[in-house]
């Protein structure tokens, strides 16, 4: 039964062996914690507005709050009667350029053959480079404005907002089939590089405040680590608190501006300890304990049984011989002996008669025996893959927690503790069962 059930846990295990983690307990520094609230904000550096350039109809949208932009992302849709104008502008002016163009040309080749004055040779060129001027400033609003001018055969009231920056758009300030006029902001954009949160802390504590201080973060479950920046000039008004400024190590995460979360901040003086990871923490029996692989040394021990093997077929191998040539010496006696022991089997029939019956009980004894040493060595071979090490927690911070009662370097089961818990607790269950 137990065979069967160690068997069951082995399945157990296989199965979620993707879900289990082991990592190695390494030395970490732990100080004095204290737990804080804190705020997420963005510098004022990093908001941004998207403004419309030109005033018109804001026809569409093409983001929403909280999607994530690229620089050149399109953002919304305007109809600008101010565009149109434009567009039509650098097209008339490209004609005229072309004209002016035409009769400058007209011009040089009559003033070359004496027809023409220098007189009308400058104001052709005058004339010429102011249109091209005019043109030119035009081309380059249009440009500015995201226009492609070698596609633009016809005027456009068209003008597409995009993104000048990566980020995330916070909000949509002018709702739709507005009209707008011109540098009117339609969205809140904040800059992707990075999130800080305010950690409000009393003001005594906060003058006393190292240089070296350690955050972490909790938002749903989800801790961040945090790098102290500096103690910020002013208290907060409201709660008359002092306020640290920490930068959030998001990985570019989007967060929640101005969401309170809770701040754990580890202080000096440091100390260091074993630590293990606090998923690897849990319940067992009434103690604290983790999870370690068991290491088996049956490579070692079956290496050993068969040198212990060879060395005793050798001594039988010797004793075989020794043993042929003392039956060797026995038959050259045999003929002298022969009566004597016949005599001696009459006399002493009963008493070996009884000695085969003893031995033929000793020989049933020994064989179950060995059976029940083979069961054992069976259960032994397939022992559970992992042990119970009982732990006194110290201390904790981030995701780690500083143990007594684990080596450094030693391996445990950092995460998919569930799934090995659940095989204890069958197992203890099997056990009891058998």
């Amino acid at each position: 039964m137990r065979k069967r059930v160690i068997t069951l846990l082995l399945a157990f295990t296989a199965l979620h062996a993707s879900d289990i983690t082991i990592e190695k307990a390494e030395l970490k520094k732990f100080g004095k914690q204290i737990h804080v609230n804190a705020k997420i904000v963005q510098l004022s550096n990093q908001k941004q507005l998207i403004v419309s350039r030109l005033g018109g109809h804001l026809e569409r949208y093409y983001v929403e709050p909280g999607a994530k932009v690229k620089k050149g992302d399109k953002i919304a849709l305007i109809k600008s009667l101010e565009l149109s104008k434009m567009s039509a502008e650098y097209l008339a002016l490209g004609k005229k350029l072309e004209a002016a163009k035409a009769r400058l040309s007209s011009t040089e080749s009559l003033y070359k053959k004496g027809l023409a004055s220098e007189q009308d040779l400058n104001r052709e060129q005058i004339a010429f480079a102011s249109i091209e001027a005019d043109r030119n400033a035009i081309a380059s609003q249009l440009a500015s404005l995201g226009i492609d001018l070698h596609s633009l055969k016809k005027p456009t009231d068209t003008l597409t907002i995009k993104a000048h920056a990566d980020g995330l758009v916070n909000r949509l300030l002018v709702p739709l089939h507005t009209n707008l006029t011109a540098e009117t902001p339609i969205i809140s954009l904040v800059q992707s590089s990075g999130y800080y949160a305010i950690a409000y802390i009393g003001v005594a504590e906060a003058l006393k405040m190292p240089k070296k201080v350690e955050g972490r973060l909790k938002i749903d479950g989800i801790g961040f680590d945090c790098r102290y920046l500096y103690l910020l000039p002013k208290v907060d008004e409201e709660t008359q608190r002092a306020q640290m400024l920490f930068w959030i190590e998001s990985e570019k995460k989007p967060l929640l501006l101005n969401a309170f979360a809770e701040m754990e901040i580890d202080l000096p003086p440091f100390d260091e300890y074993v630590a293990v990871k606090r998923s690897a923490l849990t319940m067992f029996e009434g103690e604290w304990v983790v999870f370690t692989p068991r290491h088996t040394e049956e490579g070692e021990e079956h290496e050993a049984h068969e040198e212990h093997g060879h060395e005793e077929h050798g001594h039988e191998e010797h004793g075989h011989e020794e043993h042929g040539h003392e039956e060797h010496g026995h038959e050259e006696h045999g003929h002298e002996e022969h009566g004597h022991e016949e005599h001696g089997h009459e006399e002493h029939g009963h008493e070996e008669h009884g000695d085969d019956e003893h031995g033929d009980d000793e020989h049933g004894d020994d064989e179950h025996g060995d059976e029940t040493e083979h069961a054992e060595h069976a259960e032994h071979s397939e022992e559970k893959p992992y042990e119970v090490r009982v732990v006194e927690p110290i201390s904790s911070f981030g995701g780690y927690t500083a143990v007594r009662g684990i080596r450094p370097g030693e391996e445990y089961v950092a995460d998919g503790v569930y799934f090995v818990k659940s095989l204890m607790l069958k197992s203890e269950l099997g056990g009891h069962g058998h």
